[in-house]
């Protein structure tokens, strides 16, 4: 059974870190720690702008839209950046579109109108 161990324990690839999400409880320097020790898993070695860019691609409105258009160079940089948006969402200076505008699943039942 040994020798078939190695069939369980496939190093994480990039389609592994792109489904990765930010939970609900999780702050951004859990997240990023979290993401970034499964990045260091990753074989071949990712460079500095895949990083930016996967984990850039992980979050979902309001951050996504701020992350994308921020210049980081370093993965670092970018956590700190994700940091400063989790602040002003909390302070309540970004508001979290998803919420404001009440979209759900639900919520923009009814609102289609047929012209024909």
């Amino acid at each position: 059974m040994r020798q078939y161990k190695f069939n369980i324990d496939v190093d994480p690839d990039r389609l592994k870190l792109q489904a990765m999400e930010k939970d609900n409880k999780e702050s951004i320097r859990e997240y990023a720690r979290r993401w970034s020790e499964v990045a260091a898993q990753v074989n071949p070695p990712m460079l500095e702008k895949e990083m930016i860019s996967l984990f850039s691609n992980t979050f979902k409105a309001p951050y996504f839209e701020y992350l994308v258009r921020s210049s980081a160079q370093h993965f670092t940089n970018l956590v700190v950046i994700a940091k400063r948006i989790e602040q002003a969402i909390g302070l309540g200076k970004i508001a979290n579109l998803t919420e404001k505008n009440g979209f759900t699943e639900s919520g923009c039942q009814g609102t289609y109108r047929s012209y024909s």
